[in-house]
Order: structure tokens, then C-alpha cells, then sequence
């Protein structure tokens, strides 16, 4: 599975790597305005995204905002952000999951697992 991670914190981004880096080619950006470059490309073949709601230079719902017009992506999203409950109302295409920090690992795994399977389906 590829997944990006994008988030502000350095200390998360080193959690998420540690916790997926093993097993899957994951990738790490530190906001959404790298984010949106890497994901502008067509080819970039992530399967799921772990993205953080408030960053500087463009937050996660900016960023989701901007992808959502764009047909036929497969990429799933999961919001983790310690705005959750801002962020359990958003409805954006591909947008499978909030999670609230802090965060369980193992729920966390269970939802990118299932995300996956669901990009897959497609």
C-alpha cells in the first residue's frame, strides 16, 4: 500500500512513518500546499492519505476542498487532527474517516487497512 502522511508535527509524521513505514511505501510532507502538488500529479498512485486539519499555507479542508471537483480519484482520505469534531461534518469525496489525536494505533491501523480495501473495490 502507498500512503502520504501530511501533517504539521514532526513527531507525528515520525509515529505514522514508524507505525506504516515497515510494511508500506509511505511517504511524508509537512502541508497541505506540498500535499496538493503531489497529488496534482496523476500518477502519483497513493492509496490513502493521512492528513492533518489545520497546517500552515494550506490546511487539510483547504486541501480537500481543492481535490474534490477532480473525477475518477481513487485515493481515500483520513483526517487526524485534534479538531475532530469541526472535522466529522466535512463531506468530501474520498473522505473515509476522522480521527481525533490523540489516537489509538490500533484503530488507526484497522481504518487505513479498511480504506485501502475500499480504494481497491474501486
Amino acid at each position: 500500500m502507498k500512503i502520504l502522511i501530511v501533517d504539521d508535527d514532526p513527531a507525528i509524521r515520525l509515529l505514522l512513518f514508524t507505525v506504516f513505514g515497515e510494511e508500506h511505501d509511505v511517504s511524508v510532507l509537512c502541508d497541505g500546499h506540498n500535499a496538493v502538488s503531489v497529488l496534482s500529479d496523476p500518477n502519483h498512485q497513493f492509496d490513502v492519505v493521512l492528513l492533518d486539519l489545520k497546517m500552515p499555507r494550506l490546511s487539510g479542508e483547504m486541501v480537500l476542498e481543492f481535490l474534490s471537483g477532480w473525477q475518477n480519484i481513487k485515493t481515500k482520505f483520513i483526517i487526524i487532527s485534534g479538531f475532530h469534531d469541526e472535522a466529522r461534518h466535512f463531506k468530501y469525496p474520498n473522505l473515509v474517516a476522522t480521527l481525533a489525536k490523540p489516537f489509538n494505533i490500533k484503530e488507526l491501523v484497522r481504518i487505513v487497512e479498511s480504506a485501502h480495501q475500499q480504494a481497491a473495490a474501486q
